[in-house]
């Protein structure tokens, strides 16, 4: 007879069974009991939050208490407890409704923490609780909690669950030795993997999101109005993940918590990507951890009390399952390994085709929003980068057909050459395009002065949010940054690319890269490299910045110009003189201590306001040293042209600003553009300008389009795109559907560029 040790010995094999159960009887509690709160922060409202609470003056209304996450609310009964004041109690009141179903679901007397019971007959998403103002008295909105009410059958069907999980543990802890154990054992093993899986679903699109605990928001992931198809795409490729990683390690023991960190770890840095430069994290910007994890130290790193809770949980579970291998036999775990890595390839490849195939070549306005609303795996893989094919038809007689034809050939300049200044600065942009507050000062009012004698418009930046290297991207070459995707400045050109600085060299420019970073920053040494800069000023060249030209971690935009002046004034005179200079100043985060004079009005809707203060009085700041950077061109003999441009806006997410209609989105890609000189010279670009077209019609504007393709560009009926391929009305700003010439425009484009980046180059010959 085995003693009480080896007892327990024995049973140590099942005890994962006991945490399945203790999981469910978890899962029970939240299915029955959990709550669903929120704060006068979550709320939608166009009102002040002050102390928490959201206030209600005459005719209006509190506003909604979903903000940022669909909250899926079951079909059944509710309680609804709305907390706050109402100064008049039989007179002021409330209303539960839902836009989607345009429905109103109760309504009464606002009384302050009294239950309201709330009846659905479906599932709705957009619960809004609004209390109005009756002219009786204020009334304010703190919390609102909803808590599911339950019926007798809940609470007979979880009993029977548990009831049901606890028997089969007994059950098999007294047949240990029998077959028929082992055999369900096995079946559980594989229950336990898909629920993992399932967990890791969760997980993923939790901490993704932000959200600190497991709770009923949570758990309302997977019925959302999400169609069922990506549901099963998102756990077709988190499965076979999964699998691969089991096979891999062999040992549940290491899959268990390596599955939990390597999910965690990934979610957690697409939600702090988020908050942080506010658009999605994709495998582009992988591609760029390094350099990622080094502009970091500026923003506050968010870690919810989720990723560490599963996380211990796992490790519980590891010890739980220690050395416990998925199959003994090496060969059949080879196999399934090989042919998982095999079908995960398939699945990646026609990943693409089956989303075109369900909603069509559908045009991403906001690839944030296409994450939310249908998974954070499929929205990832959507945006892998795609192997850059030929274009139908690339053929050396097309290419050089299309030039004779459209009457682009090189041709030769003997102009004047003026001295040209390009100055990227960085995530200069007008906020109040989009935020609803108000200022003592317009930190951008010397920007707008230069208006009446100069040419000041929008740039449409090929990003918002960060990107930076992009922006370089379109600037210096005149292409397309959504034609390829990823970081092409460092990752796609070769050396001797064809860009405005080969063109700048070919004319007799000294050219010159200056960047107040490090030349590996983004891998700009070797971009700038295969540009054909002929010198590049980065922090190693400047050695180390002083103290005073410090703002956070960055050098100011002062230090960048004194560096400018001095190699000006070091230039070799013999030769016109071209720079691409790139500042650091005004990035991110914002949350250190700087002075200026702006102020703000905090009377508003946000309630967190002093890292916009921070920002606006940088760009004022910006504004001084531009100023002064001008003021000194203005004395020198040279005819000079500055150009100068915001490489895209902040994160608007950083000061509360989450822009969703399709005017907020393209005002994110609008930052301000100005083209000065010093010898009284004229250009006109409109009123939005595209990155990718600028150069070209620059060049041409000074009679130095030699260049077939920027010839091409300069000319032709291009559209105004913003981000990827959104079409705008630059009159209007309204997104409008491209003609059917514009989309061979487009295409005529791209087979130049094809020729220049990855083909035979005929266009050059």
């Amino acid at each position: 007879m085995k003693s009480l040790t080896e007892k327990l010995s024995s049973f140590r094999k099942y005890a994962w069974i006991a945490v399945f159960i203790f999981m469910m009887i978890w899962a029970s509690y939240q299915y029955l009991y959990s709550k669903t709160v929120f704060t006068a922060a979550d709320c939608k409202s166009e009102y002040t939050v002050e102390n928490g609470s959201v206030s209600v003056e005459e005719g209006d209304a509190a506003g909604s208490m979903i903000y940022g996450h669909e909250v899926y609310i079951s079909k059944g009964q509710h309680k609804v407890i709305i907390d706050g004041y109402n100064e008049s109690e039989d007179g002021n009141s409330f209303d539960l409704y839902s836009v989607s179903h345009d429905k109103e679901y109760a309504k009464g007397v606002y009384k302050p923490g009294e239950a309201i019971k709330l009846t659905l007959d479906e599932p709705i998403k957009d619960m809004e609780v609004r209390v109005f103002y009756e002219n009786k008295g204020k009334a304010s909105v703190s919390k609102v909690t909803i808590t599911r009410i339950n019926t007798f059958a809940n609470y007979v069907i979880v009993f029977i669950a548990i009831a049901l999980a606890t028997a089969v543990a007994i059950l098999l802890w007294i047949w240990r030795e029998k077959k028929a154990s082992k055999i369900i054992c096995k079946i559980l093993e594989a229950v336990a993997v898909v629920g993992f899986i399932l967990f890791q679903y969760l997980f993923v699109e939790a901490l993704y999101n932000g959200n600190t605990l497991f709770d009923a928001e949570v758990f309302s992931f997977l019925a959302k109005e999400r169609p069922g198809y990506y549901v099963i795409a998102n756990l077709a490729g988190l499965a076979l993940l999964n699998v691969i990683l089991l096979m891999a390690v062999k040992l549940y023991s290491i899959y268990v918590p390596l599955g939990v960190l390597l999910t965690g770890v990934f979610s957690l840095v697409g939600y702090n990507y988020y908050q942080m430069r506010g658009e999605a994290f994709t495998f582009a910007q992988l591609q760029m951890a390094g350099e990622a994890a080094k502009v970091v130290g500026g923003y506050n790193i968010v870690i919810p009390r989720l990723f560490w809770i599963s996380l211990a949980v796992s490790v519980l579970l590891a010890l739980l399952l220690w050395k416990k291998p998925v199959t003994s036999n090496l060969y059949v775990r080879l196999a399934v390994l090989g042919v998982s890595v095999l079908s995960f390839g398939l699945y990646l490849h026609n990943l693409d085709d089956f989303i075109v195939k369900r909603e069509g070549e559908k045009v991403v306005l906001n690839l944030q929003e296409y994450y939310t609303s249908n998974g954070y795996f499929v929205g990832t893989m959507k945006a892998l980068p795609r192997e850059i094919q030929a274009p139908d038809g690339y053929s050396e007689e097309y290419v050089q057909g299309f030039i004779a034809d459209n009457g682009i050939g090189a041709t030769a300049f003997d102009g004047e050459k003026p001295d040209i200044i390009y100055i990227q600065c960085e995530s200069l942009y007008d906020m109040s395009k989009i935020y609803d507050c108000k200022w003592n000062s317009d930190p951008l009012n010397y920007l707008h002065e230069l208006d009446e004698n100069y040419y000041v418009g929008d740039l449409i930046s090929p990003q918002a949010g960060g990107g930076t290297l992009n922006v370089e991207y379109e600037m210096l070459t005149g292409y397309r940054h959504s034609n390829t995707g990823g970081f092409p400045l460092n990752n796609q050109i070769k050396e001797g690319e064809p860009s405005l600085v080969s063109i700048m060299n070919d004319m007799g420019y000294e050219t010159v890269g200056l960047h107040t970073n490090t030349g590996a920053f983004y891998d700009r040494r070797t971009g700038y490299g295969y540009l054909g800069f002929d010198r590049m000023i980065f922090s190693e060249e400047l050695g180390e910045t002083p103290e005073e030209y410090m703002t956070g971690q960055w050098a100011n935009d002062l230090y960048a110009y004194i560096s400018l002046i001095d190699d000006y004034n070091k230039r070799d005179t013999s030769k016109p003189y071209f720079a691409h200079v790139v500042t650091t100043q005004n990035h991110g985060g914002y949350d250190y201590t700087f002075h200026g004079g702006i102020d703000i009005d905090m009377d508003t809707d946000i309630p967190e306001n002093q890292e916009l203060k921070n920002y606006l009085n940088l760009e004022e700041v910006s504004m001084e040293a531009l100023k002064a950077l001008l003021e000194y061109f203005s004395a020198v003999d040279n005819h000079v042209i500055i150009v100068f441009w915001g490489d895209h806006c902040p994160a608007l997410r950083y000061f509360g600003v989450n822009p969703t209609s399709t005017e907020e989105i393209i005002q994110e890609y609008q930052t301000p553009i100005l083209v000065w000189n010093n010898y009284g010279a004229e250009f006109e670009f409109g009123a939005d300008v595209p990155a990718y077209r600028f150069t070209p019609m620059f060049l041409q504007q000074l009679g130095m389009a030699t260049d077939p393709y920027m010839n091409y560009v300069a000319t032709a009926d291009v559209p105004t795109m913003v981000s990827g391929n959104i079409c705008i009305d630059p009159e209007t700003d309204e997104m409008i559907e491209l003609t059917d010439e514009q989309k061979q425009v487009l295409s005529s484009m791209w087979m130049l560029q094809y020729d220049r980046m990855y083909g035979d180059k005929y266009s050059l010959k």
